[in-house]
């Protein structure tokens, strides 16, 4: 049997519209990653409209390295942006932040992160 893992991914970019329409465009590049159970936006603020900048995941332990290079193609697109990811499975959680870097690295994180 396959763990199973929740990612949460902020999303950040140089305005709320930007980043609003980055996290939308990662929802739906990682709804087509086989493994990927769920793929959901989340509020930042439940006094808004907007469905915000916040992702949740939730991905089979097979899913990592489909789920990291998904990540790394869409950030070869959009540099600029920021992500936090966290993931956590049982008691165990990591928190890591990619801005500013190379797609490979950022692979690379995402990878680090699930095979803690």
């Amino acid at each position: 049997m396959l763990n199973k893992y929740d990612y949460l991914i902020s999303v950040e970019a140089d305005s709320e519209n930007v980043s609003d329409t980055y996290a939308r465009a990662l929802t739906d590049s990682l709804r087509e990653i086989e493994g990927v159970d769920r793929v959901e936006r989340q509020k930042n603020d439940e006094n808004t409209m907007d469905l915000g900048a916040i992702i949740t995941v939730l991905a089979s332990s097979g899913a990592t390295l489909a789920l990291s290079q998904g990540i790394a193609d869409w950030l070869r697109l959009r540099r600029s942006t920021k992500l936090t990811i966290e993931c956590g499975a049982s008691s165990e959680s990591i928190k890591a932040t990619v801005e500013n870097i190379d797609p490979n690295t950022a692979k690379q994180i995402v990878e680090l992160i699930r095979g803690r």
